[in-house]
């Protein structure tokens, strides 16, 4: 007897304590509700499974939710969108031990916002433009996206655009870096990765007459001094350097060179190294000239 009474003490204690999840399920027992004090978050159910001999009814006192009266092995789930403390009972069972329970219903976590940001393209021609676009976690129309940029040498991002969503929460703006930057979106609290956005100078090439030809190369700095290659593609497809080309002040340059007779593909390359710090290499368009 001491032994019996003992054991329902030590269940009634285990019984006692809550127990948190996203859902829930509870057994119903000939002792009680098992766990009888459950905490969920708001939307989320629970399911009353009945192990008992004998048929229960889970019923709420304020009136939420009532289920029917389920026999050995019969489940009952209720899905709670409110939030609130909810006391239920058993209605089957006897006044002097009835079975009694409780959910605790939280207002469900509001989702961490981010946003996402993509470009049209990585690399770029200077004076050309990439569309920057992306989308706000909670897909909302009217939501306001910081758009940041980071030139290269710069210390810092800062704010160049604000920009409003669109339909699910979309957004887009086109930007021309004039040297390699890196871009971010930030929508409230949240940043997007980094975008980094790579410039190739400008690099013109002109066959002027008299066998002459001519390049420029423009970006945001001179590039006086620096050299060019005239290059000659191959027969096996290859560019193969003709002449090295200084740039004068206006990094520009007009100059002379001897091809074989026949057809050939020329292009101008301006190297990594020649370009500086902040660019990508720069190659001008192709030309076939043809010598007779």
């Amino acid at each position: 007897m001491r032994k019996s009474l003992l054991l329902l003490v030590v269940m009634a204690f285990a019984f006692a304590v809550p127990a948190y999840a996203n859902a829930a399920n509870v057994t119903i027992t000939m002792a009680g509700f098992v766990p009888s004090a459950v905490t969920i978050d708001q939307g989320d159910s629970i399911t009353w499974t009945n192990t008992d001999t004998t048929n229960h009814q889970v019923i709420s006192d304020k009136g939420g939710f009532a289920s029917p009266i389920l026999k050995t092995g019969e489940s009952y789930s209720f899905t709670f969108r409110a939030t609130g403390n909810f006391a239920y009972k058993d209605a089957l069972g006897e006044k002097k031990r009835q079975l009694k329970g409780s959910v605790v219903v939280k207002a469900a976590p509001v989702p961490a916002a981010s946003v996402t940001l993509t470009g049209s393209t990585l690399q770029v021609v200077y004076g050309g433009s990439v569309t920057l676009s992306g989308t706000v976690s909670n897909k909302q129309t009217g939501e306001k996206v910081t758009l940041l940029a980071r030139k290269y040498g710069d210390a810092s991002f800062t704010a160049v655009a604000t920009l409003t969503t669109g339909s699910n929460g979309s957004w887009s703006y086109a930007v021309k870096p004039t040297i390699g930057t890196g871009y971010q979106a930030r929508f409230k609290n949240a940043t997007s990765s980094t975008t980094n956005v790579g410039v190739r100078p400008r690099v013109s090439f002109v066959v002027n007459t008299g066998a002459r030809f001519s390049t420029r190369v423009v970006a945001a700095r001179s590039f006086v001094g620096r050299y060019v290659q005239f290059q000659r593609r191959s027969s096996l497809g290859q560019w193969v350097t003709v002449k090295r080309v200084r740039l004068n002040a206006s990094s520009a340059a007009i100059f002379r060179a001897t091809l074989p007779r026949g057809t050939s593909s020329l292009r101008i390359a301006l190297s990594v190294n020649q370009a500086g710090s902040g660019y990508l290499a720069g190659i001008s368009r192709t030309i076939v000239y043809h010598r007779a």
